[in-house]
C-alpha cells in the first residue's frame, strides 16, 4: 500500500513539474524570437500568457530536456 501511494505522489510530481517546464520553455522560446515585445522594449505580459511558439506541449518537453544554455 505504502509503495503504491509513494508511486503515485511520484507520478504526479512528474506530470507537474513537465507541465511547469514546458510553460517555461513556451516563454523562454517566445522571448528568444522577440513574439511578444509591447511598445519601447517591455514585454507583452498577456501575449506571453497565451503564444504557441511550437506545434505541440511534446517539443516544448523535448527541447527544455535536451537543450541545455
Amino acid at each position: 500500500m505504502k509503495r503504491t501511494v509513494a508511486l503515485t505522489i511520484a507520478v504526479i510530481l512528474v506530470v507537474w513539474l513537465s507541465a511547469a517546464l514546458v510553460r517555461a520553455e513556451n516563454e523562454r522560446y517566445a522571448l528568444t524570437v522577440g513574439m511578444c515585445r509591447a511598445a519601447a522594449g517591455q514585454v507583452d505580459l498577456e501575449c506571453l500568457r497565451k503564444v504557441q511558439t511550437r506545434t505541440g506541449w511534446w517539443w516544448h518537453l523535448f527541447y527544455a530536456l535536451t537543450r541545455w544554455e
